[in-house]
């Protein structure tokens, strides 16, 4: 199902655009769009609890539940983002540091080779720029660690009790739209999590739950104009 936004595009999503990330209507609007039934499956009607987590739907149109994935459309749990365990994250979790010459925490699983995400504005992915939505300009880069096992990247929902380790403000980004993964050797892995606008690695398109291998100089592009770029400590 699409709709139209403020703008005149045709999007995918009915609570930010897909092409310019612009808001589009209220609850009230989502409300009165149904869900399209695929494959036969039920369509599940906004608000309805997760029957997984009980998490209600927020969009009419929102495939995933946006804490557990689960597929409303298949009525099934949604992609498995790790088969490994994740270490269990701290109470709070931190800003990420501006990139500086000031030291950096020591390294995740020392010896095994270090990495850090550094998180960057790319006005230059903002194609179709919106007033309403403007692009940041002047922000610093930020310098993530890799300092655990996993970091999820995506927009903070506290409501949903929903703390990246990767936190954006970038309003066409999802929730929990994608995670890097730190191997049992050391290497790193992207995982798409079925996100609503998609994760592109080096300028290509990942499949939806798909899985790559990271190396040094990667970059990383999502949502309307966030450009992440993995880096290998000396």
């Amino acid at each position: 199902m699409t709709v139209r936004c403020p703008k005149g595009h045709t999007s995918d999503e009915t609570d930010y655009c897909s092409v310019c990330g612009a808001q589009i209507g209220g609850a009230s609007a989502a409300a009165a769009r149904p869900a399209a039934a695929v494959g036969g499956a039920r369509p599940v009607a906004l608000g309805e609890a997760c029957p997984s987590c009980g998490e209600p739907r927020a969009d009419a149109d929102a495939r995933f539940c946006e804490v557990c994935r689960f597929d409303f459309v298949a009525r099934q749990s949604g992609p498995p983002p790790v088969a490994q365990a994740a270490t269990k994250p701290p109470a709070s979790v931190p800003a990420p540091s501006p990139v500086t010459g000031a030291a950096r925490p020591a390294p995740f699983g020392a010896g095994a080779g270090a990495w850090d995400i550094v998180v960057a504005i790319d006005p230059s992915l903002d194609t179709e720029p919106d007033p309403e939505s403007p692009c940041p300009t002047g922000a610093p880069d930020a310098l993530v660690p890799v300092d655990r096992e996993e970091l999820l990247i995506g927009r903070r929902d506290d409501r949903r009790d929903i703390k990246p380790e990767i936190p954006l403000s970038d309003p066409g980004a999802s929730r929990r739209h994608a995670k890097i993964v730190r191997n049992a050797d050391g290497t790193l892995a992207l995982l798409d999590l079925a996100s609503t606008n998609g994760t592109r690695l080096n300028g290509e398109d990942m499949p939806a739950g798909g899985r790559k291998a990271l190396r040094p100089g990667d970059a990383i592009t999502l949502g309307r104009w966030t450009r992440l770029t993995v880096r290998a400590r000396p």
